[in-house]
């Protein structure tokens, strides 16, 4: 049976603040829509084209590979089984929301970098940040929920992913006496954006829930960046759109740590919103604007917010 989406009025009327209001309705609509299914193709164990995968070409899927994400394709058909192929158990492929790849590839390490993905469960951008890598280089991926740990391991296993070292520990206070090229920080939120796929994920939002989650994300990027080294890049993102969660805690790190500059962030051929710098009585850094808004009726994506940040 369908799950009917909720949004509740409160989380409404907060976005009425944000979005255009001539684009509110559009908004609302796409936020009730149902996501398009989208998957990654591992280049790490399938080096061919997955359009003439077996499994395509007998169900008759129809795959539409995305212009930003070049190992990425929407299923432009109805599935409802690919998640227990053979194919997506060997790790082939993996199913992964678009929004959810750019991080990885906005930081895009190389092989001689040494990364940390400071809250990496369940995997996805662990594992597409070995891919970029070649599976060569070092990356650091922890997580504090050892339930999800196991998440990780497996994930990171059924993708032949071997640069990778997993660690258990709070990313408030992680240190390993070690200093990292590139830090991924997709950090823990209220989840605005995931309600596309989960339509009841907003049923207990609430603007405490909001300011929990921005505490706490806080915490969080101030040791990322104090983990960074010289010349060293952060990449911040979320999958929640509320500016507390975003623009306001780059504004609070820049306030804490000036030494930095936030990058601008361009993806050709995808519809981006800049970053906010003004909301309500709050004014942000204005360089926060180089970050990018995904919202779904601009994008027909999951709403997400990514920052690139350079030590300096």
């Amino acid at each position: 049976m369908k799950s009917k989406v909720i949004i509740p009025d409160k989380f409404i009327s907060k976005f009425k603040e944000i979005i255009n209001p001539e684009e509110i309705d559009s908004f609302i609509l796409y936020c009730k829509k149902k996501l398009t299914k989208s998957i990654r193709v591992n280049t790490l164990k399938y080096k061919g084209d997955i359009t003439k995968n077996i499994y395509f070409e007998e169900n008759k899927i129809i795959l539409k590979q995305i212009k930003y994400v070049k190992q990425a394709y929407l299923i432009k058909s109805e599935v409802s089984s690919i998640g227990n192929t053979i194919e997506q158990l060997l790790g082939y492929f993996q199913i992964q929301e678009v929004s959810s790849m750019l991080p990885a590839l906005i930081l895009n390490p190389n092989e001689n970098d040494i990364v940390l993905d400071l809250t990496a469960a369940p995997g996805n951008k662990t594992a597409f940040l070995a891919q970029i890598m070649n599976n060569k280089g070092l990356i650091i991926a922890n997580d504090i929920d050892e339930t999800r740990i196991k998440t990780l391991k497996y994930t990171l296993k059924k993708l032949g992913v071997t640069n990778t070292i997993i660690f258990s520990k709070d990313g408030i206070d992680f240190d390993i006496n070690l200093k990292f090229n590139k830090i991924l920080l997709d950090a823990p939120c209220s989840c605005e954006g995931i309600v596309r796929k989960k339509p009841r994920s907003l049923i207990n939002w609430s603007e405490q829930l909001v300011k929990s989650k921005s505490d706490l994300q806080k915490k969080l990027i101030l040791n990322a960046y104090d983990l960074l080294e010289k010349n060293g890049t952060l990449v911040y993102s979320t999958c929640t759109m509320s500016p507390e969660e975003n623009e306001e805690v780059i504004d609070y790190l820049i306030k804490k740590r000036p030494n930095l500059k936030i990058e601008n962030v361009n993806i050709e051929n995808l519809n981006t919103n800049y970053g906010i710098i003004k909301y309500k009585l709050k004014e942000y850094n204005k360089n926060i604007k180089n970050a990018i808004r995904i919202y779904p009726h601009k994008t027909d994506l999951e709403g997400f917010f990514i920052c690139k940040i350079k030590r300096i």
